[in-house]
């Protein structure tokens, strides 16, 4: 990771009163190993939790990101990113003094490079027993990052630039915890638009399956074949709640660990919400083929497929189906019509 801007500052709001202070810090963080240990911690912490991807609604008078978009068309020097973290803090301060029930914390703006990405994040973080950072006349020292975890974080977003730069959809990332009330008031405060859709990522989840390392069968020791794997997926999902998959707790299932689905969506730049809905067409890809051309209608397992199916090598246009049952209804179909 590359650091290159850090700074924090304060809202100091008791839960239950509409009184919000304020505490802003004049100048960034110095960029040593303290600030880009901090920033790592609170980058591994945000990678474990439940995430989302959007884009920033751009509907006239989205204070965020029209200050974000300031700032990134300016010289981007370090006083502009003072000046932007504090506009749109200030922003933020007027919007929870009139929710009793939301409360302040220390929020932290890095700008850093990681993987080649270009990214800007913001942290919300709990410390309540100030073991992380202490106040100074202008800004904050770092105590120890040994306390940041999960329960210091109470809310992230991420955005990647290149992204943006890109046209590319899903450039925001924002942990999903289960603090409801800091959830709907911070992304309000960014101002996100969910775009991608169930069949979407059901879409996504099939193309990692089909690119990602097989698991092992548990009782065997085996690796399973990519058929079973999808199959054992299927099953996992029509016997899911709500039909909610959570690709951390697939991984879980199948491969021991919570993280190989999410990082491999990282390391490869895909984007996939940690719990979404499946779509059940969509969904019936897994285990199933349909395909409908020229007039013609397929629908198959995919077991079947492996079976049943073969291409000729002679000529590219002809696909042989080894079946007598089908063979035979077809004749009659044919003679009967």
């Amino acid at each position: 990771m590359e650091l290159q801007k850090m700074i924090i500052h304060e809202l100091r709001k008791e839960s239950g009163t509409t009184i919000v202070e304020p505490v802003f810090s004049d100048e960034l963080m110095p960029n040593d190993e303290n600030s880009v240990a901090l920033i790592t911690a609170l980058a591994e912490s945000y990678r474990g939790d439940k995430i989302l991807y959007a884009v920033f609604d751009m509907a006239e008078g989205r204070y965020f990101p029209e200050q974000f978009t300031i700032y990134r068309n300016s010289h981007r020097t370090d006083d502009d990113y003072v000046d932007f973290s504090r506009h749109v803090l200030g922003n933020l301060q007027v919007m929870i003094q009139p929710i009793p029930f939301a409360t302040g914390g220390y929020f932290i703006f890095a700008e850093y490079v990681a993987n080649g990405q270009l990214f800007n994040s913001v942290f919300l973080i709990r410390d309540v027993e100030g073991k992380i950072l202490q106040r100074t006349a202008h800004s904050y020292n770092i105590g120890t990052v040994e306390y940041v975890d999960t329960k210091n974080l109470a809310m992230a977003c991420r955005i990647n630039e290149n992204r943006l730069d890109g046209g590319e959809g899903n450039y925001l990332s924002l942990t999903q915890l289960r603090q409801q009330v800091i959830s709907e008031y911070f992304k309000n405060w960014i101002s996100i638009e969910q775009v991608e859709s169930s069949g979407q990522y059901t879409k996504t989840l099939y193309n990692i399956v089909n690119n990602i390392e097989l698991p092992f069968d548990e009782e065997t020791g085996e690796q399973l074949s990519l058929q079973t794997f999808r199959n054992r997926i299927y099953t996992y999902a029509t016997e899911s709640v709500n039909g909610m998959l959570n690709i951390r707790d697939l991984s879980e299932r199948f491969y021991g660990t919570p993280d190989v689905l999410s990082d491999y969506a990282n390391e490869h730049d895909i984007s996939i919400d940690t719990e979404f809905k499946y779509h059940k067409r969509e969904m019936k890809r897994f285990v199933k083929l349909e395909v409908t051309k020229d007039g013609i209608s397929l629908k198959l397992s995919r077991g079947t497929a492996d079976d049943k199916i073969r291409f000729s090598d002679a000529e590219p246009n002809l696909v042989i189906i080894d079946s007598e049952a089908l063979a035979n209804a077809l004749r009659n179909e044919l003679n009967d019509n």
